[in-house]
């Protein structure tokens, strides 16, 4: 984001996502692909998908983290289980027991100490400002779509409905990136690019196809809940980078943990 514009960004990943998940989908069906056959009801579906949990999560993500703070930013993200179950509620009639709203809110607060370290009297002086605002409408943006897929496209292969939403996505992204594509020259730095590629390889390509197998195999509340995981994975990864890590945050971690556990077992036992 420091090199290029937010649309002009996602575009680039969106070019090198797509050309991962087209060589995924061939390797899979290999010479079916082509004879797999969607409904025009799955298609209207799979482009709200796309529109919802493609172009305005990646644009508002990309907007707000121009200015949220990374603290602010990953505790509004933190909030897609509590948002994701709330639809669930509205539009599937899929009611939480006290269990399972016990482990949401055990799991966001592994979050918030990861977050601050331990010192959680830095909750009560966070500002928030538009940035904020941007993050917590990807949130509810990449929600719907969880409740989207989870609700009409369960009967769909998940790699083909993340190859044709990216298409679809990239698609929104070069349409409407286009003035500043033309206008605003691309940074040849190449730590931009490796970045880029990074995203789209691996983190829309197969982080995507993935998480979308997830929601239509374990059901969109329980998917969003395993995001919480991303701070404490942040945070064992920068070991390697040298950077000092508190005993703190691995203890949030554990919590995040136990929260995933709980909410794991009460759903077991409900069933």
């Amino acid at each position: 984001m420091e090199y290029y514009t937010p649309l002009g960004v996602a575009t680039w990943r969106y070019i090198f996502a797509v050309v991962v998940l087209a060589g995924i989908a061939i390797f899979k069906f290999k010479d079916k692909l082509f004879q797999l056959r969607l409904s025009m009801i799955d298609l209207w579906y799979i482009f709200l998908n796309a529109f919802l949990g493609v172009f305005l999560t990646i644009y508002f993500f990309n907007l707000g983290m121009k200015t949220a703070s990374a603290i602010n930013g990953s505790l509004i993200i933190a909030t897609s289980p509590a948002i994701t179950a709330l639809f669930s509620l509205m539009l599937l009639g899929r009611k939480l027991t006290a269990v399972q709203l016990l482990a949401i809110v055990i799991s966001f607060f592994g979050v918030a100490i990861i977050l601050v370290k331990g010192n959680l009297m830095k909750l009560a002086h966070l500002h928030f400002d538009i940035g904020d605002i941007y993050i917590l409408m990807m949130a509810i943006v990449f929600s719907l779509s969880q409740i989207i897929v989870s609700k009409f496209l369960q009967h769909v292969d998940s790699v083909l409905m993340t190859t044709i939403s990216s298409v679809i996505g990239l698609v929104l992204f070069a349409t409407f990136a286009s003035p500043e594509i033309l206008s605003v020259n691309v940074p040849g730095v190449t730590r931009f690019w490796m970045s880029i590629l990074f995203m789209g390889v691996l983190g829309t390509g197969v982080a995507y196809t993935a998480f979308y197998y997830c929601v239509v195999n374990l059901g969109a509340t329980i998917t969003s809940l395993y995001l919480n995981l991303i701070p404490f994975f942040v945070i064992l990864l920068a070991i390697p980078f040298g950077e000092k890590i508190e005993l703190s945050q691995l203890i949030g971690g554990l919590i995040v943990v136990s929260g995933l556990l709980l909410y794991n077992k009460s759903k077991s036992v409900t069933q």
